[in-house]
């Protein structure tokens, strides 16, 4: 029997302060003056252009063209970062946090008013039955963005799934990236917690960084991207 000596220690009650911070107190312009380079810099990060976009895109459920577009990016981003042909790409809704990116210019901060979370690019490779549980979830929250797969939503449920426009087989494994947030289980998807995924660090809101800056290089301008990739059965 190992006995141990150490003492802990439990709050029993917290006491704090509340103040007000109002325009009446003094500026402190020593610690103005130390942040200033570190904002200067940030802000010129910021105003970096990395494309031009000729026309406005929509974040819309049960799909819209902001989040195909940036599905489309995450999609063929992850086959060349885990060097794996990549059958489908999700986006939670959530995690776009912009509804819209309108035309003209897109800058670094434009980008990161979309994507302010540090979440990385996770691969896993799933069954078929697995996947058909994902998929019905995202039908009962409305539709998510998705790469590669289309999908009907039918009384809360997918049907009529298309991937690379092949037959849909539960008994098949497929290769599905998402974030590491969803991965883990965030926004209720459990179902994928227990499969096993591959991260590299690279974070999805770089992957759109990159994609878009892609672009530009390219001496091309955004355009819509395909729709009908999720609907309802009418």
């Amino acid at each position: 029997i190992i006995l141990s000596c150490r003492l802990s220690y439990q709050p029993r009650s917290v006491q704090y302060s509340t103040y007000h911070v109002a325009g009446q107190h003094l500026l402190d312009t020593s610690f103005v003056s130390f942040l200033q380079p570190y904002g200067d810099s940030l802000h010129s990060v910021m105003q970096i252009v990395l494309a031009t976009a000729k026309t406005t895109l929509q974040k819309k459920q049960p799909e819209g063209t902001l989040g195909n577009f940036l599905a489309d990016a995450l999609r063929e981003s992850a086959a060349e970062i885990f060097n794996t042909p990549v059958d489908a790409a999700f986006l939670n809704p959530g995690g776009i946090r912009k509804s819209y990116l309108k035309s003209g210019t897109i800058t670094v901060g434009n980008l990161y008013e979309i994507m302010p979370f540090d979440n990385l690019v996770a691969l896993q490779e799933i069954s078929g039955r697995v996947l058909q549980d994902f998929l019905n979830l995202t039908a009962v929250k409305g539709g998510w963005p998705v790469a590669g797969l289309t999908m009907k939503i039918k009384d809360n449920k997918a049907a009529d799934i298309r991937i690379g426009g092949a037959p849909f087989y539960a008994n098949a494994y497929y290769y599905v990236v998402n974030s590491d947030y969803i991965v883990n289980g965030g926004d209720n998807c459990d179902m994928l917690k227990a499969v096993p995924a591959t991260l590299t660090g690279y974070l999805v809101r770089d992957v759109f960084i990159d994609y878009f800056r892609e672009w530009q290089t390219g001496g091309k301008k955004i355009t819509e991207p395909t729709g009908g990739r999720v609907s309802y059965v009418q």
